[in-house]
């Protein structure tokens, strides 16, 4: 571990004097300070520098980066409940090389960050409840460009054709393991929103405005051509149609997940999935996660990974268990989008309460095939 983490300095260094030649100034080795910074498996700990992230490297597997939709924004989280004290190196556009030695804590209080000159200025959190018997909406006023939960026990995304909403609840009750978590969003003005989150039966708020404003921030629509109700109607359209799509999927104890369509239909477009349980055990639905990686990514390194929320999901049945030997589809609905070149879309299943997870890859070929929906 210890060379491991002498290696990520050396690095640093190196790249932080060929960032210093390469603008025509001498680098001052011995101006890289380590700032210490506590992070956990179950928060996610955000960096908001002033300039864009170029570079990350981190001293261990058990460490996740992940560059945000802001550049200049990072999100921190540890892969394992404890580990040994280890560094993160991260070089912006302006060159300048930051190292954090980072420690183990299940639960820090402060989970963003402005990184300056001088230090760490703590972002302030919000403290929020949520509940697994009721949704929970945040207003913002500004449009919410990216939501991330601490745990797979919460649920977060923006609300159905509403920019500025995101709704979240809790999955399970009392979170199973620990009581709290953290939730954050970012906005297209830059603004970084962390909330610890804790759960509560019956929270005393359901509602919850972030606003810099006097007055109450109002909810900002999405400019689509396609309401819900046609939607709805359209997702019954898309599923009497069968499957289109063969050997597009994921099989594995005894489950099988795998894309049966896709459909666009003026500026939306709806991906018909399709659940089957071929086992003896129950299977209940936890959710679904769609993003889109970079192919080349490697584990060392940090990866921007663009997480698609849908706009809306259509199911045959709100009963989220297939028992053995039946099968469940669902529609989802995107605003429309292509693949960028050398990145893949990923779909993965989560079992609730088990470990039968299940994952399959779309490519931008795929997606560029998508059939036409027009009227029956």
């Amino acid at each position: 571990m210890e060379v491991r983490n002498f290696v990520s300095c050396v690095v640093a260094l190196f790249l932080m004097l060929l960032f210093g030649m390469g603008r025509g100034c001498a680098a001052d080795v011995s101006s890289v300070k380590i700032t210490p910074l506590a992070v956990s498996d179950v928060k996610w700990v955000y960096l908001q520098f002033s300039s864009d992230v170029k570079y990350a490297d981190r001293g261990t597997d058990d460490i996740f980066i992940e560059i945000s939709k802001i550049p200049s924004i990072v999100r921190i989280k540890s892969e394992v409940a404890v580990f040994d004290p280890t560094s993160v190196t991260l070089i912006t556009l302006d060159g300048i090389v930051h190292t954090f030695r980072l420690e183990y804590e299940q639960d820090p209080q402060s989970v963003a960050y402005k990184v300056l000159s001088s230090g760490l200025s703590v972002i302030p959190p919000y403290d929020v409840e949520l509940s697994h018997r009721q949704t929970s909406h945040i207003v913002f006023s500004s449009k919410v460009l990216e939501v991330q939960t601490g745990t797979e026990k919460l649920i977060a995304m923006k609300a159905e054709e509403i920019d500025n909403i995101v709704k979240c609840k809790s999955l399970t009750q009392g979170f199973d393991y620990f009581t709290e978590s953290s939730l954050t969003v970012l906005t297209d003005d830059g603004t970084v929103h962390p909330f610890l989150v804790r759960y509560k039966e019956y929270p005393e708020l359901v509602n919850i405005q972030v606003s810099s404003q006097e007055s109450s921030p109002e909810a900002i629509f999405s400019s689509l051509s396609i309401n819900e109700p046609e939607m709805r109607t359209y997702a019954k359209q898309v599923l009497n149609k069968g499957c289109v799509l063969r050997n597009i999927g994921d099989y594995r104890d005894k489950m099988s997940f795998s894309i049966y369509g896709i459909y666009v239909k003026e500026d939306v477009m709806m991906f018909y999935l399709n659940m089957e349980n071929l086992s003896k055990v129950d299977y209940e639905v936890d959710f679904i996660k769609n993003y889109i990686v970079n192919k080349k990514t490697t584990k060392k390194q940090a990866y921007q990974a663009d997480e698609k929320i849908p706009l809306f999901v259509y199911e045959e049945s709100e009963n989220q268990l297939i028992p053995s030997g039946e099968s469940k589809s669902v529609v989802l609905f995107f605003k429309r989008f292509t693949i960028p070149r050398k990145h893949n879309m990923y779909f993965e299943l989560f079992e609730r309460n088990g470990g039968r997870h299940l994952k399959f890859t779309l490519s931008n070929k795929t997606l560029l095939d998508a059939k036409k929906l027009t009227k029956d």
